[in-house]
């Protein structure tokens, strides 16, 4: 039998680089997120990769990865956890859509008791997902593609919704975005959603060979792993349909994280700024 780990594609394979990047942090002076998890898990893996050729697993074993990477990677994590937050603040009995999960913990740092969790992956990602965590009738896993509307019958609790999808977006296409996006305001109504994006001048530019080669180099993923979508500004998706409305964005420069140190000399720089951040949506 493949084993689970080495058999993800490049893309669910990413989600390593995240779950190193939030256990390293945690084992930092000062954290700035708590994932006792991520460590537990990230310390298996270490064991088990050994001696793996994928770039990926050569990085965590070793510890390669630039201590830049666990700041940022942080950062968006503590981001979304806020965004989380406000909504249950809002919403108590809500309901969180976590799109392609991964290895993600969010539900152990926020849940208040009441909110109802869905974390939605590849079946072997969430195969995985399944030997480190344990369903329960408020936390639910579902093994599935995200652009398959068979997800939607699994969560129709009445809502409030919220829909997360922390690293996601940039791999698929604008049609697939936009065609999820409606396709969940058509099975569901109204929902929240906070989502990354990239800065679509840098998307294109991750077709070039050098570039191609500079992530490798710098992150280990493969040509598989890059992404295909991007868009100019955060109101993009507003022109998608008239009630898709931006409510606010953050990008990793807005906590003035004095961990970045000399870094946030670039947030001056729109076009740096927003290699990629975050947007908070009203859809419907």
């Amino acid at each position: 039998m493949d084993d689970p780990i080495k058999s993800l594609s490049d893309v669910s394979g990413t989600m390593l680089i995240t779950l190193y990047s939030r256990a390293r942090e945690t084992m930092s002076p000062d954290p700035i997120i708590q994932d006792p998890k991520a460590v537990e898990i990230i310390n298996i893996f270490k064991k088990e990769l050994a001696g793996s050729s994928n770039p990926i697993h050569q990085k965590i074993v070793n510890d390669t990865y630039n201590p830049k990477l666990a700041v940022t990677m942080a950062l968006r994590s503590r981001c979304f956890d806020r965004y989380v937050l406000n909504f249950l603040e809002r919403h108590p009995d809500g309901t969180v859509i976590n799109f392609g999960c991964g290895l993600d913990t969010r539900f152990d740092r926020i849940d208040n008791g009441n909110v109802k969790w869905f974390d939605i992956d590849f079946e072997s990602v969430i195969a995985l997902r399944r030997r480190f965590m344990a369903e329960t009738d408020r936390r639910r896993f579902i093994a599935c593609s995200i652009l398959d509307e068979a997800w939607t019958e699994q969560v129709k609790t009445g809502g409030p919704f919220l829909i997360l999808a922390e690293g996601v977006f940039m791999y698929l296409t604008e049609t697939a975005v936009k065609n999820l996006l409606a396709m969940v305001k058509a099975k569901l109504g109204s929902f929240e959603l906070v989502c990354e994006v990239s800065n679509l001048y840098w998307v294109k530019k991750m077709t070039t060979p050098y570039m191609q080669q500079k992530f490798k180099r710098q992150l280990g993923m493969e040509s598989g792993a890059l992404f295909s979508f991007g868009i100019p500004d955060s109101h993009y998706f507003e022109t998608w349909a008239p009630d898709y409305t931006l409510l606010d964005d953050w990008t990793y420069f807005d906590d003035r994280e004095k961990k970045l140190r000399w870094f946030n000399l670039f947030s001056k720089i729109d076009v740096i700024r927003r290699v990629q951040w975050t947007i908070h949506y009203q859809i419907g």
